[in-house]
């Protein structure tokens, strides 16, 4: 099996069509040292998830190769789905070298990016690289997979965490929609272990997890049914890890029957979002000598053999993805027609799964 590949392209055909987008060439400038220095490594989310597992997998060889070796501090920053640490990273973190973001592909979604609270522009930071961590998987409990396909008894509970699901998730909206599902949404859950644990409790009867999250007890088929995957690179090639390889691709059951042209951009969008990514950048306007520092370290960091055998401890499915390669999925998602976004909110809707804009909050009269 091969291992490490270099990703050429990064979604689908129809959203990365026309687009010459390319990082510009980095300039002479003097030498970048950051001896004596200290470096802090910013994460959305809290210790144990698969963007803090990524980035501590990154963060000792950063600080083995960045110019003059420093040391390196990893902090969490959780809240609002890591809206809190985007806002604070274009806000107020300096464009110097001395701080630099892994994030998850969830924070470059325009859903997510596109809304009052946010303050940030991902496609204005200056890219380092990433990781393609493989695609996701939907499971769903044997003592319910009749009725996922037979509307006579009660609608299966797929599990969902809170607010937009994720985009393997968003897989159920799919087939419920055009495949003819039988199943209701339960969102509220905080992550993948408590679905995984609602899930073993009978409280859902399906969800979806990324492919680094298959233990063996979701293997046991006398409890669970793997029945579709994302598959990665635009949703067109499988897993490479065997329990999951022959598992069949969503979009090759869904796209058919998609005829509207918002419908199929929709279902575009759902595409180039398949795949698990985490994504290393930098500040916005961060010097050209220090962009260069840092694509260098990551360039000797996927080429290191114990970077690769840690990876392959954390994931079998890991693909370098170049940093000009982000450039252009960045850009490419934010080209989205907010009718193709729209129509994902109102598909949910329809399913009971309301999608809305958080409310003005409406400013208290003050009491003379």
């Amino acid at each position: 099996m091969r291992f490490f590949a270099l990703t050429a392209s990064f979604g689908s055909a129809v959203l990365l069509a026309g687009l010459t987008v390319s990082i510009e060439p980095v300039s002479a400038a003097a030498d970048v040292s950051f001896k004596g220095k200290s470096i802090t490594l910013i994460i959305g989310s809290r210790p144990g998830g698969s963007t803090d597992a990524s980035a501590r997998l990154l963060a000792p060889f950063f600080a083995k190769y960045l110019p003059g070796r420093p040391s390196l501090i990893v902090s969490n920053r959780p809240g609002a789905k890591g809206l809190k640490a985007q806002n604070y990273f274009a806000q107020q973190v300096k464009p110097n070298g001395l701080t630099f973001l892994v994030a998850s592909g969830s924070q470059v979604d325009p859903v997510n990016y596109r809304v009052r609270q946010s303050k940030y522009d991902p496609t204005t930071y200056t890219l380092i690289g990433g990781l393609d961590i493989g695609g996701t998987f939907l499971i769903v409990r044997k003592d319910q997979l009749a009725a996922l396909t037979d509307k006579s008894k009660p609608p299966v509970a797929m599990g969902s965490v809170t607010g937009m699901p994720r985009s393997g998730m968003t897989m159920t909206a799919w087939g419920i929609e055009y495949l003819g599902w039988n199943a209701k949404w339960i969102s509220g859950y905080r992550g993948t272990s408590s679905l995984r644990l609602a899930l073993e409790r009978g409280e859902i009867g399906m969800t979806s997890f990324a492919n680094q999250a298959l233990r063996p007890e979701l293997l046991d088929k006398s409890k669970y049914a793997i029945t579709y995957q994302s598959g990665t690179d635009g949703a067109t090639k499988p897993a490479t890890m065997d329990a999951i390889a022959k598992v069949p691709l969503f979009a090759r059951a869904v796209a058919p029957k998609i005829k509207s042209d918002v419908g199929k951009k929709a279902f575009e969008y759902w595409r180039a979002m398949s795949s698990v990514i985490k994504w290393a950048a930098l500040p916005p306007n961060t010097p050209a000598g220090i962009a260069k520092a840092y694509r260098a370290a990551f360039a000797k960091t996927i080429a290191d053999p114990e970077f690769k055998k840690r990876s392959k401890k954390m994931n079998e499915q890991v693909t370098i993805i170049l940093a000009a390669t982000l450039v252009k999925k960045l850009k490419a998602l934010a080209a989205l027609p907010p009718e193709a976004l729209q129509y994902t909110r109102q598909m949910l809707n329809r399913q009971g799964l309301k999608i809305v804009p958080r409310k003005k909050r409406k400013k208290k009269k003050k009491k003379n």
